[in-house]
């Protein structure tokens, strides 16, 4: 089997709806951030994620050498393995830095090493030192490159430096931009920002020549029912499913929710019999 070949089996088997729909769980947080609310317990988590039929999940290295055994065997998720640490999440705390730097941890050797299909990194444009920026660009060439070599799936995760150059972060315009970037660097899939709008997604979805788009849940604004109108609202603006985490975890019907936004993107389910699974579990 080839790379190519590899990378197809791999996207396949992470995104296995029709048109390269799925649904990953995110829960990669501890590195960046320690024990945030809702993955204190990450070994619930996952099992709830794995419960629900989630396609993917997202993980550090620590973690997947601890939860390996969740990926083992038939209808188990993918493993896709986070290779970067950043500062941009701690800046304005006590611990955080006038600008967010990025660094590598992990090769996309050692994720093929520890049976990951896919690996992904952070994609930081807009920087107000221009040093920090190209060392993303690197950065990402690197990764790119190393997994075109071994066939795994490249997953960027591009968005606008916060306290950067971006005046607007979350601006349809912004994402697109920098998405299409990470797509020419050699991204397989982009994992990006809520654009706003379902016009802003579809613009979004347009700019990435066909890479699949899964969108970020961000910090979990209101309750489950928001969570909800955002998948509603992302899967009719083109993009591919969702790579969720705050949005996910910090609800207090984790399991519920997690399987009703699986049945939306692979079973069209309804947003109104959606937010019944949940309110009824």
């Amino acid at each position: 089997m080839n790379a190519q070949s590899g990378k197809l089996v791999r996207l396949a088997r992470m995104l296995p709806g029709a048109g390269f729909r799925g649904a990953c769980f995110a829960a990669d947080h501890g590195m960046q951030l320690g024990p945030v609310e809702g993955l204190t317990d990450l070994a619930a988590a996952l099992e709830d994620a794995v419960d629900a039929g989630f396609d993917a999940i997202i993980l550090s290295p620590g973690a997947l050498a601890r939860y390996a055994s969740l990926f083992a065997g038939r209808d188990r998720p993918a493993a896709i393995l986070r290779l970067d640490q950043t500062t941009m999440w701690r800046m304005g705390g006590p611990t955080g830095y006038a600008q967010g730097d990025t660094r590598l941890l992990a090769s996309v050797e050692e994720a093929a090493r520890m049976g990951a299909d896919a690996v992904i990194t952070y994609f930081f444009v807009g920087h107000r030192d221009p040093a920090l920026e190209t060392r993303m660009f690197e950065i990402a060439g690197a990764v790119a490159r190393a997994a075109r070599s071994l066939g795994l799936v490249y997953v960027a995760e591009p968005m606008a430096a916060r306290d950067g150059l971006y005046e607007r972060v979350f601006d349809g315009e912004t994402v697109a931009i920098n998405a299409r970037m990470a797509v020419e660097i050699g991204a397989d899939a982009v994992k990006c920002d809520w654009p706003g709008s379902v016009a802003g997604c579809r613009r979004v979805v347009a700019a990435t020549m066909g890479a699949p788009v899964l969108i970020a849940g961000g910090p979990r604004q209101g309750g489950d029912a928001d969570t909800l109108r955002l998948v509603a609202a992302l899967l009719e603006g083109g993009a591919h499913g969702v790579m969720f985490g705050r949005a996910l975890f910090q609800s207090p019907r984790r399991l519920a929710l997690m399987r009703a936004v699986r049945a939306m993107i692979h079973d069209n389910l309804p947003l109104e019999a959606a937010e019944r699974m949940v309110q009824e579990a």
